[in-house]
């Protein structure tokens, strides 16, 4: 798999994007769950963030950056463990999109890019639920290549 690593001026954008999103306590709890094999739900968004920010400025894709930081980095922020969640109604798949974005939505003002990129990064799983713009596609195939990469290559 590809290594997706920014720059010191990218790793500085990146960041200043995220100040005072990627730190609060309710973020940070994130860091409880695991996503994939040894991965948290945390390290996992900030790994789909940092590669949908890659993908937007390497492949010249014209995506505002920081709706497509800000929207991957709460793409999964539904705070469960979704290995144990017998109790909740729905596959998790095909549910959780929805659960992230009222999270996401109690904690933080979002914009519409934002949301549309925290209810689609399922699709095509979640069929009627189409990416409506550029940062949404962009953060569907970040976390598709993420997820791969931290489920098959235990990174």
């Amino acid at each position: 798999m590809p290594s997706f690593q920014l720059t010191h001026l990218e790793q500085r954008r990146f960041r200043s994007i995220l100040r005072g999103w990627a730190d609060q306590p309710q973020t940070l709890r994130m860091q409880e769950f695991i996503q994939h094999g040894r991965v948290t739900t945390y390290a996992h968004c900030m790994r789909v963030a940092q590669t949908s920010f890659w993908l937007n400025r390497h492949l010249c894709l014209h995506g505002d950056e920081t709706s497509l930081v800000r929207g991957a980095f709460l793409h999964d922020f539904y705070l469960y463990d979704w290995h144990h969640c017998a109790d909740l109604p729905g596959l998790h798949g095909f549910e959780h999109p929805a659960r992230a974005l009222k999270k996401a939505r109690q904690y933080f003002d979002l914009n519409p890019t934002e949301c549309n990129i925290i209810a689609t990064h399922m699709w095509p799983l979640t069929l009627t639920h189409l990416p409506r713009c550029r940062e949404a596609a962009i953060v569907c195939m970040a976390d598709k290549l993420c997820s791969l990469q931290e489920t098959f290559f235990k990174r």
